[in-house]
């Protein structure tokens, strides 16, 4: 397929991923706890608007809280949030640097569109290169396509577009490292390597490194693919000039982030936030990985394709003639340019699988580009001596055109567009109830509800110490409460009536 028919029908791909992620954000209802820390982390004076002393025991207008999640006019040329609440958080800060750059256009207005619009531009990058990249391993152009096809229309980029924390800029760092890597074998000989590729490499590095520690873990896998793969050919200044590089990198990134150290060996959600590995750990973690993945990339039709394809292997395997037992695939450099995405992928999710305080969908988000890749391939490794080739993509995509058609049949819902929230936040707009906060200091949940608290005019935030039927009759005595009430207990949102709030008080 010549660059005039496979550009074309790229930019058309790219084109679909946009239009599938704008639908995406136009269901968002919500936001997750995280996703209002992103916004909060990267303008506001504060880690926490619940830091504020004039926090509890008030009411407060929903202006008070649209203050931490929006940049004001007068804070945007101060960039210090940016660094300092990073530096006391837990998470390194190119992610909200971009965020407060995107939020720059919207000054004195909180939109999400200012996270969506980020990661649709940082998606549509790297599927871009996810396409090179699967050239390359395929080296066919048709099957490029279909992986980026698959991956663009999937949920696991809806989901990643949706929710507005660095996922989508770690996705774009693993396959912007995976692709230089790919181009460095590619063009060294005996080992030799120049700046041309070692410079990008570091850039890459520091990229990736200051969106998410995480990162790292790929590097590492990729790294210690090199390693054996150069010492098995004595390509030993390969190795030098390489590790030299990671390691000027290392220095150069501890320069501009040196708080790394303190969040990643000592941090809550460091080394000190593994739980103790057991068997039932694991296996809970593999199935909860399992079960994302088989909803957000196969829509709940992973055990259908894989059974599909061993039906199909089995019956060629029996009608086959031909008595030699020559391997599925033959070994080829695409073979050792696949194992650079294999090996990290697994070193990648095992340590997440591991370390992750919760097994959700965000923590493999940044590789679920390459398991779409690893599982064509490894169907056309299973299927591609029995089928022609491009009787073979034909059914890979027509597969995969209907496991992206089945959501509507599944019912499979995104989870970060929070639908089933609609409701409460339209009757809690429309009604501008009055919201009463009832507020644990020992809890960290209050911000899973901040967007609620700027859809009112007014909320009080009531210390749980103080909470008591009369206590709220004494706060709302003075509040028309005809429309209603909305009450937050426990950190979930109730709207009542203003029958039920008489039943309540009564």
């Amino acid at each position: 397929m010549s660059k005039k028919v496979y550009i074309p029908i790229l930019i058309v791909i790219i084109l679909l991923q946009i239009l599938v992620s704008v639908y995406a954000a136009n269901k968002k209802e919500y936001m997750h706890m995280d996703e209002a820390y992103s916004y909060g982390l990267m303008n506001y004076d504060k880690i926490s608007i619940t830091d504020n002393e004039d926090f509890t025991s008030g009411w407060h207008d929903k202006q008070y809280f649209l203050d931490y999640l929006e940049v004001n006019s007068d804070e945007v040329t101060n960039l210090m949030p940016v660094y300092e609440n990073q530096k006391n958080d837990v998470h390194p800060p190119l992610f909200y640097l971009l965020l407060r750059i995107f939020a720059t256009f919207t000054v004195d207005n909180f939109t999400l569109w200012t996270g969506f619009i980020m990661n649709i531009l940082i998606l549509s990058i790297a599927s871009i290169i996810l396409f090179l990249i699967a050239k390359k391993i395929f080296k066919s152009n048709v099957y490029a396509l279909l992986v980026t096809a698959v991956y663009a229309t999937s949920m696991a980029l809806m989901e990643t577009t949706i929710y507005i924390r660095m996922y989508a800029l770690s996705t774009l760092s693993i396959l912007l490292f995976t692709y230089i890597t790919i181009k460095i074998e590619e063009n060294q000989k005996e080992g030799k390597i120049g700046l041309k590729y070692l410079i990008p490499t570091s850039l890459i590095v520091l990229m990736g490194g200051l969106t998410h520690y995480y990162f790292f873990i790929y590097v590492f896998g990729i790294y210690m693919y090199l390693l054996v793969k150069h010492i098995r050919k004595k390509e030993y200044k390969f190795i030098v000039k390489y590790t030299i590089t990671l390691a000027v990198t290392a220095v150069i990134y501890l320069l501009i982030f040196p708080y790394a150290i303190n969040h990643i060996f000592f941090g809550y959600r460091g080394i000190d936030a593994t739980e103790p590995i057991t068997l039932q750990n694991l296996i809970f973690g593999i199935g909860s990985y399992i079960n994302e993945i088989n909803k957000a990339i196969f829509n709940y039709s992973l055990p259908i394709y894989i059974l599909a394809v061993l039906v199909i292997f089995a019956i060629f395997k029996i009608i086959e003639k031909r008595k030699n037992k020559d391997k599925l695939a033959q070994k080829s450099d695409k073979n050792q340019f696949i194992m650079m995405i294999v090996i990290p992928t697994i070193i990648y999710f095992i340590v997440v699988l591991i370390q992750s305080p919760y097994k959700e969908l965000r923590y493999i988000m940044p590789i679920c580009p390459e398991i779409v890749l690893l599982t064509i391939y490894v169907t056309k490794l299973a299927l591609g001596k029995y089928i022609k080739e491009k009787h073979l993509c034909i059914g890979l995509a027509m597969a995969f055109a209907i496991i992206v058609l089945t959501p509507g049949l599944t019912n499979n819902k995104l989870n970060f567009a929070y639908e089933y929230r609609k409701d409460l936040v339209e009757t809690v707009e429309k009604n501008n109830t009055p919201i009463v906060c009832v507020f644990d200091p020992n809890g960290n949940r209050f911000m899973d509800n901040m967007y609620l608290y700027t859809k009112v005019d007014k909320a009080y935030i009531m210390n749980v110490n103080d909470y008591s039927v009369e206590a709220v009759k004494e706060v709302l005595k003075n509040e028309n409460v005809e429309n209603g009430v909305t009450f937050v207990f426990d950190n979930q949102p109730k709207y009542l009536s203003f029958e039920e709030y008489e039943d309540f008080i009564g």
